[in-house]
């Protein structure tokens, strides 16, 4: 008897982590459901790899994910693994902060994952297993002055996982929030402030797929701006704003 193939659904595959995220996943022989806005991305990973089906997405869109975890349900094919990776950044300080740019990074980083949450727990609940794994951002463990529309969307995202992790143990599922410092993508290839222990995407990819694979609640990296930026949380005011201060740049008002 052949055992069925665990299922992913890796939700902003079409760049950057989530779409490694989809290759490593693939290449360990999962069946992965891509989902993203950008339907050429989905078609190509499609086209690479056999595993793979597309499911067009836009996480904005309450009555899209309602449909596509009902459609999961009916087919008897809710995901073993979801993967929350879609995300929008705009670096800046006060510049950043119009409603049209705050409110999208909100819709999109955290109210998606929201919904995708809210859709899928009582399905997951009701057949008794599955993971849920949120990107957040090392930027959510603090205020940083180039992320000022990006960082609370991130904050909110890891004070979410945080309040939701026991409901999920009571019902014997897996809740995974993940934290990456600097990553080299499409966002971040235009920025020009200082990024160190950069990794790439793929690098990044491979190290949120260890974690997730040992069902680690927090997966962090790299250790030691992980480390720096936790410590930063225990010192005084006057010492936090010296020292962040001192990354701002042109981006603290700009």
């Amino acid at each position: 008897m052949t055992s069925r193939k665990k299922t992913v659904w890796i939700i902003g595959a079409t760049s950057g982590i989530g779409e490694e995220l989809c290759k490593l996943y693939a290449d360990d022989g999962w069946q992965v459901v891509a989902s993203g806005r950008r339907v050429d991305r989905l078609e190509a990973l499609k086209e690479t790899y056999t595993s793979v089906t597309s499911l067009p997405l836009d996480v904005t869109d309450n009555e899209q994910i309602a449909q596509a975890a009902h459609d999961f349900d009916e087919n008897a094919s809710l995901p073993d693994l979801t993967l929350y990776c879609a995300g929008v950044f705009h670096i800046g300080g006060l510049s950043t902060l119009t409603e049209e740019v705050c409110v999208s990074a909100m819709d999109t980083n955290y109210f998606g994952a929201v919904r995708t949450i809210h859709n899928l727990f009582p399905l997951l609940k009701e057949r008794g297993s599955g993971h849920v794994a949120i990107i957040s951002s090392l930027s959510g463990y603090g205020g940083l002055p180039y992320a000022a529309s990006y960082g609370p969307t991130k904050a909110a995202l890891i004070n979410l996982c945080e309040a939701l992790k026991p409901s999920f143990d009571r019902v014997n599922l897996s809740l995974s929030v993940i934290n990456p410092g600097f990553v080299k993508t499409a966002m971040t290839e235009s920025s020009k402030l200082p990024m160190p222990f950069i990794v790439s995407a793929e690098g990044a990819a491979k190290r949120i797929k260890k974690g997730l694979d040992r069902k680690s609640f927090e997966i962090a990296f790299p250790f030691p701006l992980v480390t720096a930026l936790k410590l930063l949380r225990f010192v005084p005011y006057w010492a936090y704003f010296r020292l962040v201060g001192l990354t701002a740049g042109k981006h603290s008002s700009s």
